[in-house]
């Protein structure tokens, strides 16, 4: 009947055969009392004689044998196990070193091919001074486990103590993240690594935190029924307790039913968490460099500081303001604001700064920046190619400009032009007359549509004459002609644009080199040989080249009529005249 129960024996079954005459299957658990079998070498098991040897003091073998009839008895749940060349029964409950939890190993079936009891294990937990109650949900459901699939299923939780509950702060978590991905891109499409999504606008009223309050503190035990009593968390002298997130400002709270605070967006922004502090902002800060860390920073809200660089090949994308307080080393600028930038403009002729403001700046070289108001830096400009609405200006007089092409719509002031290390530079003002050209062509469209109205009016009111009309019908159409009238008098005389040009002027304060252009309104001046300085103004017409030679002190102005055309574009003095 035995051999009918017990499952088939598994290899490991020879070995054992080798020094027990088993009686089931060693592959299944022992229970306490249950005879394994007979030993046949009592050389490989422990014998009671030798419990007190100081060798063998520490090996816990589990089982008794009657040295009478050499039968073996369990005395733990277990499977048997050989360690160090003798047997053992290795127990299969496993108490964790915290003593918070009892692991064990769930067979269906025992030695004899018995069914595995709950009991069985209870059994065991209290052999190990285990009083935590058995999970028996947890301790079912393996065991069905093991039974569907007729193998132990291992290391299952059957008992857990109760940890203390400690007095902690409240835990705020975002419910939003701070950067949203792109939308994943065709596999064909090549793949950038530094875009990591761009930082999104959070509109007002949105959640973006909830506050989870902390449990109340309360004490413990463990599987053994040892207490674990809270501990108190010391507030130091001086200092209140704070969250490990703290709220920041734009933000208010709503206290849920359930005890969480949700908290809102008091206005339109960006999320930000910086110094453990979440906000809504206008300012994206950006610790450090943009770099392979931070990805590219776009933002569709506010303006964004960058406290380091921006390295090469990333971008930077604001509707606001850009503030670097490093350099800009062949990076990507775009933005709706000026730039500031406390370093130097690096670039290799790829990347563009862009700012529908001002671009300010400590040095530029190979840069390639447009402006739609004004460009002004404090070092020198090498090599660059520099677009302003207003004006360029450097505001020392380290501020050279060497090798570069400046296009201004009103001003180019430098400290000096072209010099021993580098080729003179192409200034250029821009004519602006397009605009005034628009203005000049919409006012007549608008005037001869209007005399075209006046003059069908003023016939019908003739020819109306002949016919008997009221009064007031007259009346009203002698009104709407005096209204006609007068509105095209208002359009010429408010819409008509001056043809009178605004100053525009280029000033070089230092040195000139030969070979640098100057170019105002489509006509070009060509400097033939060096100057100390160079101021050229226009305005209504009136143009001027004034230069100044530090030596002799004396000042010249050559006026726009003494330049005479090369043919090549160029314009050269034909005679001066001595101011003063």
């Amino acid at each position: 009947m035995m051999q009918h129960n017990a499952p088939s024996l598994a290899e490991e079954e020879s070995i054992f055969s080798r020094y027990i005459e088993l009686s089931g299957n060693p592959m299944m658990p022992v229970t306490p009392g249950s005879c394994i079998g007979r030993a046949l070498r009592l050389s490989h098991f422990f014998l009671t004689s030798e419990v007190g040897d100081e060798k063998e003091q520490d090996q816990l073998h589990n089982y008794s044998i009657d040295t009478a009839t050499d039968k073996i008895y369990a005395t733990t749940l277990g499977v048997l196990h050989i360690h160090n060349n003798k047997i053992v029964v290795r127990p299969i409950l496993y108490p964790a070193n915290d003593g918070m939890t009892v692991y064990g190993d769930i067979y269906h079936k025992d030695f004899s091919g018995n069914s595995l009891l709950l009991s069985h294990y209870a059994a065991a937990l209290w052999h190990l001074n285990v009083n935590a109650p058995i999970d028996t949900a947890r301790f079912n459901a393996a065991i069905r486990k093991a039974e569907s699939q007729n193998t132990p299923v291992r290391m299952v939780p059957i008992c857990k103590g109760k940890p203390a509950i400690h007095e902690e702060p409240p835990v705020i978590i975002p419910l939003l993240p701070q950067r949203k991905r792109h939308t994943v891109q065709k596999s064909s499409a090549t793949v950038d690594f530094k875009d990591q999504g761009f930082f999104a606008e959070v509109p007002a009223n949105t959640p973006v935190a909830v506050k989870i309050p902390s449990a109340e503190p309360s004490n413990g035990f463990d599987v053994y029924g040892n207490a674990l009593p809270v501990m108190e968390q010391p507030t130091p002298v001086g200092e209140n307790k704070t969250t490990t997130l703290n709220i920041g400002k734009n933000l208010y709270g709503i206290l849920q039913q359930n005890g969480h605070t949700i908290y809102y967006s008091s206005c339109k922004g960006l999320m930000s968490i910086r110094d453990d502090t979440l906000s809504i902002t206008d300012v994206l800060r950006i610790d450090g460099d943009v770099n392979i860390k931070t990805g590219n920073i776009i933002v569709e809200q506010g303006s964004v500081h960058i406290t380091g660089s921006i390295t090469p090949g990333f971008t930077v994308k604001a509707p606001q303001h850009v503030i670097v307080h490093a350099s800009v080393d062949q990076g990507t600028i775009s933005c709706g604001g000026d730039v500031f930038i406390s370093g130097a403009i690096i670039m290799n002729k790829l990347n563009t700064i862009l700012s529908k403001g001002s671009v300010y700046a400590n040095h530029m070289h190979n840069a390639e920046v447009v402006a739609a108001h004004s460009i002004v830096t404090s070092g020198s400009i090498v090599n660059s190619k520099l677009t302003a609405g207003n004006a360029i200006r450097t505001c020392t007089e380290k501020g050279t400009v060497l090798g570069s092409t400046l296009v201004a719509g009103s001003e180019i002031n430098i400290a000096g032009a072209g010099g021993e290390n580098g080729s003179p530079p192409i200034l250029i003002i821009r004519n602006n007359e397009g605009t005034q050209n628009t203005l000049r062509r919409i006012t007549s469209e608008a005037e001869m549509v209007l005399s075209q109205s006046i003059s069908k009016l003023d016939d019908w009111i003739k020819k109306s004459q002949e016919k008997k009309l009221t009064g007031s019908m007259r009346q009203h159409a002698d009104t709407l002609l005096k209204k006609a009238k007068r509105i095209r008098k208002n359009i010429s005389n408010r819409v008509t644009p001056c043809i009178a040009h605004p100053l525009h002027r280029v000033i070089i304060r230092g040195t000139v080199a030969e070979g640098t252009q100057v170019t105002m309104h489509g006509q070009t001046l060509t400097i033939k040989h060096p100057l100390p300085k160079l101021s050229m103004e226009l305005e209504n017409h009136h143009r001027a080249v004034r230069s100044q030679t530090t030596g002799t002190g004396t000042a010249s102005t050559v006026a726009l009529s003494h330049y005479a055309s090369t043919g090549r574009g160029e314009m050269f003095p034909a005679q001066a005249e001595t101011e003063g």
